[in-house]
């Protein structure tokens, strides 16, 4: 399988005066295209942490993050921005979507701030409005929302709420979606149809995830888990 993500010695610290906290004390990871890869542990173990920095939120004490064998930990902040606005994307507890906005909205929201800044994307290339609709619209649809499109958060389910962040995560085409507990929200039976959503997701586009839970059926039915224990990974 071609390697889409290398982690290499990763750590990373928080500090508080002079005391030191080592959450992640030398990572090594690697993650193929088109892989679900579920990462478990206890709880406070630093698995969020560590999927934040993975997803250029945070940046580790030390070590490197290689994107395709591009090392994205000696990028600028701007850099940073740019890479993690096309390449990543994010799905979490709290779907987090705007309240004031309906699901096609919510969806196409990141794309069409982006280029009514002129971000522009990491090939340059931009989309027109329609064109962001549209692709708003085909995602909503093939995460079965199509007959939702002009509904608002407080007019959907849980799960339906969970379905537009994971197309609202697939808008920019990313290299990776970032996922930090995405059944933590909702029931058994909604989360096992968001996760059979994950696997076509997965198999439809080849999709790569990252999957941070604490749920076991997540772990049964991904292509790899691995364990987070005392700041080191085990398979």
């Amino acid at each position: 399988m071609d390697k889409q993500i290398r982690i290499d010695n990763l750590h990373k610290s928080f500090y508080d005066g002079d005391s030191e906290l080592k959450v992640l004390k030398g990572v090594n990871l690697d993650v193929d295209k088109a892989e679900i890869l579920v990462i478990m542990g206890a709880s406070g173990v630093g698995k969020s942490t560590l999927l934040h920095i993975i997803g250029t939120l945070d940046r580790p004490t030390e070590g490197s993050i290689f994107y395709d064998e591009q090392d994205i930990t000696i990028f600028s902040e701007n850099e940073l921005t740019l890479f993690r606005n096309d390449a990543i994307g994010f799905v979490f507890q709290f779907h987090q979507m705007l309240p004031e906005f309906n699901a096609l909205e919510n969806v196409a929201m990141s794309r069409l701030i982006r280029n009514s800044k002129n971000i522009g994307s990491l090939d340059g290339s931009s989309s027109t409005p329609q064109e962001v609709y549209q692709t708003a619209e085909h995602l909503l649809d093939s995460v079965g929302l199509s007959e939702r499109l002009n509904h608002y958060p407080s007019q959907l389910s849980g799960g339906e709420r969970q379905r537009v962040a994971i197309a609202r995560a697939l808008m920019n085409n990313p290299k990776v979606v970032l996922a930090d507990e995405p059944t933590g929200n909702i029931d058994d039976k909604t989360s096992d149809a968001v996760l059979d959503l994950l696997l076509e997701v997965n198999e439809k586009l080849n999709q790569t995830f990252i999957i941070v839970t604490h749920d076991s059926r997540i772990s049964e039915r991904a292509k790899r888990t691995v364990h987070l224990v005392d700041g080191r990974i085990a398979e």
